[in-house]
């Protein structure tokens, strides 16, 4: 059975980090992921980064 893994990831401000971080979660073996990234205003450039990279 595959189930459904949700994975949550919280950003504010983590321009330099969230791409590695998104990357490591898209890079699993495990395909059933369901993944959902919360932008919490960051004033950099965190929301342009997330948006490319979904």
């Amino acid at each position: 059975m595959n189930d459904l893994i949700s994975v949550v990831v919280t950003c504010y401000n983590h321009e330099d980090y969230i791409e590695q971080c998104l990357r490591s979660i898209f890079g699993q073996t495990y395909r059933n992921i369901e993944l959902i990234v919360i932008d919490d205003g960051s004033s950099d450039h965190s929301a342009g980064i997330i948006k490319t990279l979904s």
